[in-house]
């Protein structure tokens, strides 16, 4: 699998309400901490949803 080396920051910040980016689950501790420290500064709401077959993390902003 090809690892997506895109940075999680400016991925997170550009994200409009709706929107999803997808990382490999190598970065899991990495993007869940962005997301919740982006949130909080940027009053955003994020979930993030873990596919283990698939080996990937991904974010959808939702507020």
């Amino acid at each position: 699998m090809a690892e997506n080396m895109e940075k999680i920051r400016p991925a997170l910040v550009a994200l409009e309400v709706g929107g999803t980016v997808t990382f490999p689950i190598s970065r899991l501790k990495s993007v869940r901490t962005q997301a919740s420290e982006l949130g909080a500064i940027y009053n955003r709401q994020f979930k993030t949803r873990t596919d283990r077959e698939k080996h990937t993390i991904t974010v959808k902003r939702i507020l």
